[in-house]
């Protein structure tokens, strides 16, 4: 049965649009759910589109660590080739602290120092690829911040390019803006999604980092992102899976061990899929409604969705309500696959898709204009 066949004809004047709305059926709504069991003072779950579950202080400031890296990617994507050859700077080679022993003069591509960069957590290769971009670190963490005030991270600041210092700040609201904008992008997607690197030195052999995400292997559907730890920041974790469709992403803050961080994900990943589901939002197989082409001998064509639709929604949401939004009557020819209206599905008023509604079928090729005519009827919503 059609949408306009429970609903009812609805008629209205030439060049007004009648804007009809229903309630889905209400997903049950589980007013008792029990927050996810996790111990770090700022933590969030939200699903890969922005809609956040559940958080615990996401805006209060905090050292970050090593996810800061996720930031340099950003920056780096933003201005250069992924085959441009760098040549490694002494203050790269210098570092001695979490790094993959980078040699003066070294030679590697922006792709590779990446790799190190994001997989094994190289803070050498961080240094080397924002020296080679920018000529000093200076100039290159101005490129970080003015990145993170384009992506609207005002809580965000960036001290060096891997997060050694202590000294730069962020939010888990922040980092889990950063971890959409790298899984948005395909090629640091791809990187983030890598067990282990492998690094060639001059005259040595090729050593393979591990990626320091460790829940590679040991959770279903992990993908990425990154990890943090400094004594100030604590063990930091922003972490990404997909299962059945449903992509979350999940962020804790200044946990107390290496074991506690991917422990508290594996919590909070696991509670977002049991509470978030996949549902179906529009149909591309239902009439959506019928729109009277006018003329000589007046028409009528139906209308179906352009694509069927789904998304990812929590459990405890409430009803969807969809808005066929469609003129009564139009004047001139129409034809098959003509957009004649859109169909808009909301939660909480929050706009969830928009889908054109486009004409099953063409009309006679002459139409004529009628003088509009005013006549507005509905009937009321019944199963």
């Amino acid at each position: 049965m059609s949408v306009f066949d429970r609903m009812g004809r609805t008629i209205a004047a030439l060049g007004l649009t009648a804007a009809l709305l229903l309630s889905a059926a209400p997903v049950p709504a589980l007013a008792t759910i029990t927050p996810p069991s996790i111990s770090a003072p700022s933590a969030l779950i939200t699903t890969m589109d922005g809609t956040v579950l559940w958080s615990r202080a996401p805006m209060t400031r905090r050292a970050v660590a090593s996810t800061i890296k996720m930031l340099n990617a950003l920056v780096v994507r933003d201005s250069v080739n992924m085959t441009e050859v760098v040549t490694v700077a002494r203050k790269a080679s210098d570092i001695n602290n979490g790094d993959v022993h980078l040699l003066t003069g070294q030679k590697s591509t922006v792709r590779q120092l990446l790799e190190m960069m994001l997989v094994a957590s190289a803070n050498d290769a961080a240094e080397a690829v924002a020296i080679h971009i920018a000529g000093t670190e200076k100039r290159y963490v101005a490129l970080m911040n003015a990145k993170a005030r384009e992506l609207g991270l005002t809580r965000t600041v960036a001290v060096d390019p891997h997060g050694l210092s202590e000294r730069e700040r962020s939010t888990a609201a922040d980092l889990a803006v950063l971890a959409r904008t790298v899984m948005a992008d395909p090629v640091l997607r791809s990187i983030v999604g890598k067990r282990s690197v492998a690094v060639v030195r001059p005259h040595r052999v090729t050593r393979v980092y591990k990626s320091t995400n460790l829940l590679y292997g040991h959770y279903a559907g992990i993908e990425g992102v990154k990890t943090g730890y400094t004594s100030t920041a604590g063990f930091c974790f922003v972490g990404a899976a997909k299962r059945g469709g449903v992509e979350l992403l999940g962020v804790v803050l200044h946990t107390g061990s290496l074991a506690q961080r991917f422990a508290q994900m594996r919590t909070l990943l696991s509670w977002g899929f049991a509470h978030c589901h996949m549902r179906l939002l529009v149909s591309a197989d239902t009439t959506m409604g019928v729109v009277t082409v006018e003329g000589e001998s007046p028409q009528s064509v139906t209308v179906h969705a352009a694509r069927e639709t789904s998304a990812a929604l929590f459990d405890e949401g409430g009803p969807l309500v969809t808005t066929v939004t469609l003129p009564a009557t139009v004047a001139g020819r129409v034809v098959r696959g003509q957009q004649l209206g859109t169909v808009d599905v909301s939660r909480h008023g929050v706009l969830l898709a928009t889908v054109p509604l486009l004409a099953d079928s063409d009309t006679a090729t002459e139409t004529l204009t009628l003088t509009p005519r005013i006549v507005l009827t509905w009937a009321s919503l019944r199963d």
